[in-house]
């Protein structure tokens, strides 16, 4: 191994998340996170875009499923504060009920498709009109997930902008590259 270099993993992408969600208490020096971010496991739009979230919120990104409840809500109960809060990206199709009936003090960011769901994340982060933003497709991640390295918030769109995205654009002062 060459000197700087470390491997971050698990047997799988739900270990590795609590790999990551490891380094990152020890990175940040707590023992407990005032807040954890959770996205369904098998699609990236929520995911990604909710990892502009999670940094805001020095927060962990894990990823779920309905076969991993039990170990995603034991890893939280383990490392969630006592009044923290766990953010929920996407509707029930996302990520479930029954995974929401298993931990406590969550908030649920969710739109009708992973475009509401990405202007509710970005709400939620608190981006400003006057924050540079990144305009990505939400059909593919690759150039959305190259850019994501800038830390900055991404809006991801379709040809065709929404209604509520051309809101969400309207009056921007910050800059806006689009990707």
């Amino acid at each position: 191994i060459e000197s700087g270099v470390a491997r971050i993993s698990g047997k799988n992408r739900f270990l590795t998340a609590f790999a990551i969600a490891d380094e990152l208490k020890a990175v940040l020096g707590t023992e407990k996170f005032e807040a954890v971010v959770v996205a369904y496991s098998h699609n990236f739009p929520d995911a990604l875009t909710g990892s502009y979230l999670a940094a805001v919120k020095d927060a962990p990104v894990l990823l779920v499923n309905d076969d991993v409840i039990a170990d995603v809500q034991a890893y939280i109960t383990e490392n969630l504060a006592a009044d923290g809060t766990v953010y929920i990206l996407g509707g029930t199709a996302a990520v479930s009920e029954e995974f929401e009936a298993a931990v406590s003090a969550f908030q649920r960011l969710k739109g009708s498709n992973r475009y509401g769901t990405n202007l509710a994340i970005l709400e939620e982060a608190g981006v400003t009109a006057d924050q540079e933003i990144l305009v990505c497709t939400g059909t593919n991640y690759a150039d959305s997930l190259s850019a994501s390295a800038t830390g900055l918030p991404m809006l991801m769109v379709e040809k065709e902008l929404t209604a509520e995205q051309k809101a969400f654009l309207e009056g921007r002062t910050g800059k806006i590259t689009i990707i």
